[in-house]
């Protein structure tokens, strides 16, 4: 490798301080490649509080106007113009990428990395046409499957195959990106990494166990977990059917959802229906800390989760399934759907159970699998936990990015 290399993450989307999977995945890789050795610099849009805009990263970050897609200035006579206004988002980036480039030293060389196919890709081709600096680009899986022409947009498939590399979050994102026209040999799956010494069981967590256990009233229970959007294709309603089958014969069993999203007026409604009131506590969304309590203190991880077609064509689906590995972390047996990604997140028969997507029964007959063979369960807790803290830590998925760049520029 000829030295470090200055790696341009470019982020229009979700970085911090704001809350997101991207914005994790954004810090976290930036943190670790600089412990590479690289130098990794992020652009990306100004914060809404000044505040929020002094905070302090370890790595350089320029927040520019032209990555805020808010605040892109469209000439008023083309105001109505979708086309248009996505054509100056594009240029307002490409133009202010250019110019802190142009304000950093060039003692090293350069890839530009943008971390969503639109539009930080649209503006990473023209930059790398302006200034012949290679890009990479991230894709997180629902680019691939969303956009109901996606197979058929030449623009996607030419400015993906115009990159030196093409990341996928699962091998199951790798090949959907694959079947939408990008050559095989530019796909490079790497998976989501895991925080895992945010996930280390401590006698803080101990203490916020329990009590969120005594404010729950789950003490002594069996407690099932699901942290996720309320959107359909998580799942929860297949378990609340699974859950009512259950009651008379797990009498202790408690069902937890955490999180936000279009489902919950639905998710209310059918825990009425189903006369659930008493065993499903609904949170919203928690914080961290009582995330990492709630896994820690569930017996069971369940998200069954399953493909869905939308209405214009395309599949709603689960690209990977970080929380899978965020529960295993933990120690925590799993139950997920044999669909999307995560096959890959959860090993069945040695890490959790997949089941069969939108089939209360088959969930019911995981859950009481779970419940009867308490061996069976810690076991696969362990195993989980082992793969998780072994394969999964950011510094390793980090390397295999950094071997990446380094092999891209020493190809050059």
């Amino acid at each position: 490798m000829r030295g470090n290399i200055q790696i341009v993450q470019m982020n229009a989307t979700n970085a911090l301080p704001d809350k997101g999977g991207i914005a994790t995945y954004t810090h976290e890789l930036a943190c670790h490649l600089a412990l590479c050795g690289h130098e990794p610099v992020l652009l990306t849009y100004p914060c809404e509080s000044p505040d929020l805009e002094s905070q302090t990263f370890p790595y350089p970050v320029f927040r520019t106007r032209g990555f805020d897609l808010r605040s892109v200035a469209v000439p008023k006579e083309r105001r109505a113009s979708l086309l248009a206004r996505l054509s100056f988002a594009v240029l307002a980036m490409a133009r202010d990428t250019l110019r802190v480039l142009r304000s950093l030293p060039p003692d090293h060389p350069r890839i530009l990395w943008p971390l969503q196919w639109w539009p930080e890709s649209l503006a990473a081709w023209l930059v790398s046409r302006v200034a012949g600096i290679p890009y990479c680009v991230t894709l997180h899986g629902f680019e691939a499957v969303v956009p109901p022409s996606m197979r058929r947009n030449r623009l996607f498939r030419w400015v993906m195959n115009q990159a030196a590399a093409v990341f996928a979050v699962s091998r199951y994102t790798a090949g959907l990106v694959c079947s939408c026209g990008v050559r095989a040999e530019k796909i490079r799956p790497i998976p989501n990494g895991v925080k895992v010494d945010a996930f280390k069981r401590t006698l803080e967590v101990d203490r916020r166990v329990q009590s969120l256990k005594a404010t729950l009233g789950l003490q002594g229970t069996h407690v099932l977990l699901t942290i996720s959007r309320l959107i359909r294709r998580k799942g929860h309603l297949a378990v609340l059917e699974a859950v009512a089958g259950l009651r008379r014969r797990i009498p202790e069993l408690r069902y937890v959802i955490a999180g936000e999203g279009p489902m919950l007026e639905e998710i209310r409604s059918r825990v009425a229906m189903l006369g659930l009131e008493d065993i499903v506590r609904l949170l919203g969304v928690v914080s961290e800390q009582d995330k990492v309590a709630l896994l820690h203190g569930c017996d069971v991880f369940v998200m069954p989760n399953e493909d869905l077609p939308l209405e214009k064509g395309g599949l709603d689906t689960e690209g990977f399934g970080l929380v899978f590995l965020e529960a295993a972390a933990c120690g925590k047996p799993v139950i997920g759907g044999r669909a999307g990604g995560a096959p890959e997140a959860v090993v069945d028969g040695e890490t959790g159970i997949l089941v069969r997507p939108g089939d209360p029964q088959e969930i019911e007959r995981a859950i009481v699998r779970l419940w009867q063979d308490r061996g069976l369960a810690s076991r696969l807790g362990r195993a989980g936990q082992e793969r998780v803290w072994r394969d999964y830590p950011w510094s390793r998925i980090a390397l295999k990015y950094a071997e990446t760049f380094e092999s891209l520029i020493c190809s050059r």
